[in-house]
């Protein structure tokens, strides 16, 4: 008899969600239809089923432990009477227990016993990471992303998106098996810090040195925004510290539409003392 703890590669406190798991990668490694001439990943398919619909069905899996425990080994056993299910079956998100059908689908043929099935198993999704430079994420950019399975994606993106969203893309994940869709592709955001501009909600920060020169009679400077170079008057007598607003060159609300400003903070460098003749 099969020990389906083993079989799975999973421990005996695993629950429904890692059993699940463990099942379907499994499972696709080893089904026929990617192995037709291994007998060897057939046998292997078949016991891993084995294995799945034992832990999943809490009479049988009931039945195991009891078995287990009469062998003289094996773990705590299996807590309530026959056909009490574990606790582990009460998992809200699969139920409790599912059969072969529930989690890949469609089953062509039907498997039971030692037979041959051609199953549709939808494709996983995929995730990949994408870098931005922050001047792009703030104003958007459409970019190519080339996918593990050969493929090129364009993406979209939008202005103002925050560092770790996530763009999900249909259909462009891993494939399905027996005609089945593929994943979706979850796109992970990364904004790569910019040496002068910064985001403070939707606003912009920057701060700027200027001499002590310019910061007693006054100034006209060229500053960086997201939108290219403008010029910021800097006051008479400006001080160490002081914020001047370039308005609307912040990034866009979603919500209101409307932008925030580039806020500059100055920093007024000490005159240089001159060396005496």
């Amino acid at each position: 008899m099969i020990d389906p703890y083993q079989t799975l590669g999973i421990s005996e406190e695993a629950t429904l969600h890692e059993i699940k798991r463990a099942y379907r990668k499994l499972a696709k490694e080893l089904h026929p239809d990617l192995n037709p001439d291994d007998r060897h990943a057939a046998d292997r398919f078949n016991d891993v089923s084995d294995a799945y619909d034992i832990l999943t069905d809490p009479e049988k899996r009931a039945h195991h432990e009891r078995a287990r425990n009469s062998w003289g080994g094996g773990r705590r056993g299996f807590d309530g009477p026959r056909g009490t299910p574990d606790e582990d079956m009460f998992d809200p998100s699969f139920g409790t227990g599912e059969s072969l059908s529930d989690l890949f689908g469609d089953i062509a043929g039907n498997r039971r016993g030692r037979g041959g099935t051609s199953m549709i198993i939808p494709g996983e999704d995929m995730a990949e990471f994408l870098k931005l430079p922050f001047v792009e994420a703030a104003v958007g950019a459409i970019k190519t992303l080339a996918l593990p399975t050969q493929v090129e994606v364009e993406i979209s993106i939008s202005p103002g998106i925050a560092d770790g969203e996530t763009i999900v893309i249909p259909g462009y994940g891993f494939p399905g098996m027996g005609g089945a869709p593929p994943g979706n592709l979850n796109v992970i955001v990364q904004i790569e810090p910019d040496k002068e501009l910064r985001r403070d909600v939707f606003n912009v920060r920057m701060d700027l040195p200027v001499t002590a020169t310019q910061a007693k009679r006054g100034a006209r400077i060229k500053v960086r925004t997201i939108g290219g170079e403008l010029a910021l008057q800097i006051p008479k007598n400006a001080k160490t510290g002081q914020e001047l607003r370039l308005e609307k060159m912040g990034f866009r609300d979603p919500v209101s539409g409307r932008r925030g400003d580039q806020i500059v903070t100055l920093t007024v460098k000490p005159a240089r003392k001159r060396k005496k003749a």
